[in-house]
């Protein structure tokens, strides 16, 4: 086996636990109380479940995800649409997605021990606050048609 294959894919494997465990540690000094389970840090904040994802591939990247906050029925499925390309053009860094008449929001990160205790906090508001403002159009009932 190839020796620099080997330390790279160790050194790898050491950043992503930092990562991990950088993450986990700053959620619960903020009282969150976070668990990692099938490679996600899952917690919760005002009731609503968010986790973290990673990529084996790119150590320093992580993504926010709030999963699941919203199914879309056949009667507001253009409306839901329409609110998810309108709000995906005015934030940064998050996204709506739909899958399967399923809404789910995502912030894709790239992060490093330096900017972890700045970077997460806001990536957490952005992602709830993309999630309100989808729920709060959807409220509104506003037809495109």
């Amino acid at each position: 086996m190839n020796i620099q294959k080997t330390i790279t894919r160790v050194f790898r494997k050491g950043i992503k636990s930092k990562l991990v465990n950088d993450i986990m540690d700053l959620l619960s000094k903020e009282g969150y109380r976070p668990v990692f389970e099938d490679d996600y840090v899952v917690f919760k904040i005002e009731g609503t479940t968010l986790c973290f994802s990673f990529d084996k591939q790119d150590v320093h990247f992580t993504r926010l995800i709030l999963p699941n906050f919203y199914e879309v029925t056949g009667e507001n499925k253009v409306l839901a649409l329409y609110n998810m390309n309108y709000l995906n053009r005015g934030y940064k860094f998050a996204t709506l997605e739909m899958e399967n008449e399923i809404v789910s929001a995502f912030i894709d990160m790239l992060l490093f021990p330096a900017s972890i205790e700045e970077i997460v906090p806001r990536m957490i508001h952005c992602v709830m606050g993309i999630g309100k403002d989808f729920l709060r159009e959807m409220e509104k009932g506003y037809s495109c048609n």
